[in-house]
């Protein structure tokens, strides 16, 4: 990936993942369920109509990916290996509705499509990230989160709790800048009287 947009790029592909597989008594009339990307601001009042929402809460930095470095591709070949910043993107999975079977109904639907597709790759990224590369597949775990620490999150925004499973996506790679590198020595030098070796 190529800049630190490819966080919002991967949960514009995670919405856009399940809107393209929401089924139709879930996403048409009477229920009318939308997938939402959710900010602070938005968890801070009642969520309206049925929704699944996406609330990214935490972003960490991968412990086990900062030594690592993007091969090189094309012409960059000979050049260094590019760094490059391992981040995990923690996020919430939260169904809000008018009644506790549709409540119900979508945790469940969405629970088991990440169950049955946990990975997002080039397929998914293509439209919202130019710099996604074949090699780069993301992988989407539940994460184990205390009741304790999930309320807290909800305390915080002094809003009414709504059915909520913590998740994980690992590891966005975003690329950091080229290293420096010194040139060749200076084998020659120019003077206003003539070329001298060095």
């Amino acid at each position: 990936m190529a800049n630190y947009t490819a966080v919002n790029g991967v949960l514009l592909a995670l919405e856009s993942f399940f809107n393209s597989r929401m089924p139709s008594e879930l996403s048409e009339g009477p229920v009318n369920a939308r997938v939402a990307l959710l900010g602070s601001a938005d968890i801070t009042k009642p969520i309206s109509g049925n929704a699944l929402g996406l609330y990214l809460h935490r972003i960490s930095i991968d412990p086990h990916g900062r030594s690592r470095h993007f091969p090189a591709q094309g012409t960059q070949k000979g050049e260094a290996p590019a760094g490059e910043l391992p981040l995990n993107l923690h996020f919430l999975l939260i169904a809000a509705a008018s009644s506790a079977t549709i409540e119900a109904n979508l945790m469940a639907w969405a629970m088991v499509e990440l169950a049955n597709e946990s990975k997002l790759d080039i397929s998914h990224m293509a439209e919202t990230d130019q710099g996604w590369t074949q090699r780069e597949v993301l992988t989407i775990t539940p994460e184990d989160m205390s009741t304790e620490d999930l309320m807290r999150i909800w305390d915080v925004f002094k809003t009414q709790y709504t059915s909520t499973v913590p998740y994980c996506i690992k590891t966005v790679r975003l690329r950091l800048k080229q290293p420096q590198t010194l040139g060749p020595p200076v084998r020659t030098r120019v003077f206003p009287t003539g070329i001298a070796e060095a």
